[in-house]
């Protein structure tokens, strides 16, 4: 995987902010297909960058103070392609695209697609927050024949293809993630296309293969976030994270199933992984044994004290003891 991440923080601090911006103007213009840029005056300049390519396909994330963004005729010589790019509105600032003679306007979770082989502008309300998916024009026509006929007009921002897609980007862009496999790397590239198809209106073939594997796959990511947000409470269940991803419980224990790991299998593990993490701990010597089991999301003393014993080859007081 290709991986370029940049902070304006980074800058020398002796730089004043009209230098700052100057010196990441420079860089940062040849990187991203000769683009022009400009900043909001009345702010300090800021700007968080991630860039990452997944196969043939290269995702960015950005936060920053930049208020303007053009690609020119001379621009497009320089640095010339005809990629179609999604735009996607991570922040509440509302975003403005001039291609084609046509304005779109893509508010939060709101999005819009272009092209980098036509002039265009890009106009941000106020500082903000997005993420760019950029696909080769051919690979994309292969699986949404029409999509030039969507580029400068507003996507539905309530489309769960879209909602998916923005939570996707964002997980494979981890910046504690810095490891490369090819295999993987193809496999995140096909889910991010398959769910930019799903989300323009892939043909009906490739939007039954799509499904299958990038919306399916989008899904588990999903649901296995929230396990790990919701473990400890011994409330959550099948039932619970149905409701608040708005899938149903039959669905989630299905793709879970596919994993090789059931829902009750992967939170009990969680469970005890924290509470034996807790149990040699330093920090939670004060606590008793039941008080960690509680606070793990275990609500039958027994029950863990057995399942416990199974996992560990030793009950949680002796294993207190030996740790």
């Amino acid at each position: 995987m290709n991986r370029i991440t940049f902070s304006s923080d980074q800058l020398p601090a002796r730089l004043g902010d009209a230098a700052r911006f100057g010196h990441w103007h420079e860089q940062f213009e040849a990187l991203t297909c000769c683009v022009d840029y400009s900043r909001f005056e009345d702010c300090a300049f800021r700007a968080q960058f991630q860039f990452a390519q997944f196969s043939d396909v290269r995702v960015t994330l950005f936060d920053g103070t930049l208020r303007r963004f053009a690609r020119s005729k001379s621009a497009i010589a320089r640095g010339p392609d005809d990629d179609f790019c999604l735009l996607l509105n991570r922040g509440t600032a509302q975003l403005q695209l001039s291609q084609f003679a046509r304005d779109a306007a893509a508010g939060a979770g709101g999005a819009f697609l272009g092209t980098n082989g036509a002039t265009a502008e890009m106009v941000v309300e106020a500082p903000g927050e997005w993420a760019t998916v950029t696909i080769a024009r051919d690979r994309l026509l292969q699986l949404v024949p029409r999509a030039d006929d969507l580029m400068a007009r507003p996507l539905d921002p309530g489309q769960p293809a879209l909602r998916h897609l923005k939570r996707y980007l964002e997980s494979v862009l981890d910046p504690n993630d810095a490891g490369s496999d090819p295999d993987l790397d193809r496999h995140i590239g096909t889910t991010v296309l398959d769910l930019l198809a799903l989300t323009l209106g892939a043909s009906r073939d490739a939007a039954e293969i799509a499904t299958l594997r990038g919306l399916r796959a989008a899904r588990l990511r999903e649901i296995l976030a929230e396990i790990r947000t919701n473990f400890t409470n011994p409330a959550f269940s099948p039932r619970s994270l149905a409701q608040k991803i708005g899938l149903s419980p039959r669905y989630i224990q299905a793709v879970l199933h596919e994993t090789g790991a059931s829902f009750t299998e992967r939170v009990l593990e969680l469970r005890l992984q924290h509470a034996r993490t807790a149990l040699m701990s330093r920090q939670h010597g004060g606590l008793k044994v039941s008080e960690i089991a509680y606070a793990c999301g275990f609500n039958d003393i027994s029950y863990f004290n057995q399942a416990f014993r199974r996992r560990f080859g030793a009950s949680p007081t002796q294993f207190r003891g030996s740790a």
